[in-house]
């Protein structure tokens, strides 16, 4: 869809999922400890010498830590054409565009929530964009305007998205351009900008 200044955006936007194969599962277990729970149970074993169970206990570590921390993003880039894999992420040469060009962003979530259902493992966003020029004056905004479900057969961290946008009718300048992922699982958000020349 085209953009005006003073309208609402929306955006053509493709999310994908790569799952590691064999990627471990986490039991309910895990996931109800805290990160300060689980770094006594390793040094507990530690001091025990217990190794293989203090090394199976970071992991668990990992994943408490994973269920506490914000949503936040391991990398964001502007790509020279719609990443097709995880780690397909070839930084754009430059962030200047022409009016009506699509625009590409490859961004990889960490810390997402992920959900079991019959047929694998669910992270589930909702996402918001926002234009403003880089003194901060907001042209246009669009809440909700995608939601992204993927799924994986293992609990797998190897989620990214492919986004695209499409600004028709934004005018020449330089702009900022900021998504929001809203968590449906955990209830996390977490937001990313990335900044944009239309000439």
């Amino acid at each position: 869809m085209n953009l005006s200044k003073g309208a609402a955006a929306a955006a053509a936007v493709l999310l994908l999922c790569v799952a590691t194969a064999g990627a471990a599962e986490t039991t309910s277990e895990t996931t109800s400890k805290t990160p300060s729970d689980v770094a006594t149970q390793v040094d507990a074993a530690l001091e025990a010498g217990e190794t293989v169970k203090a090394l199976d206990l970071v992991e668990r570590y990992r994943q408490a830590v994973w269920d506490a921390a914000p949503l936040a993003f391991r990398k964001t880039e502007l790509v020279a054409q719609e990443p097709q894999a995880f780690g397909d992420d070839t930084p754009r040469a430059d962030t200047i565009y022409d009016e009506d060009q699509e625009i590409h962003i490859y961004a990889e979530p960490v810390a997402y929530g992920r959900r079991q259902e019959d047929d694998g493992w669910v992270a589930d966003f909702v996402a918001d964009v926002r234009i403003a020029e880089r003194d901060g004056t907001i042209i246009a905004a669009h809440k909700g305007f995608s939601e992204f479900k993927v799924v994986t057969p293992a609990r797998d961290d190897s989620v990214f998205l492919a986004i695209s946008y499409v600004f028709g009718g934004l005018g020449t300048g330089d702009y900022v351009v900021t998504t929001t992922l809203h968590d449906t699982i955990s209830g996390k958000v977490g937001a990313f900008s990335t900044d944009i020349t239309i000439r």
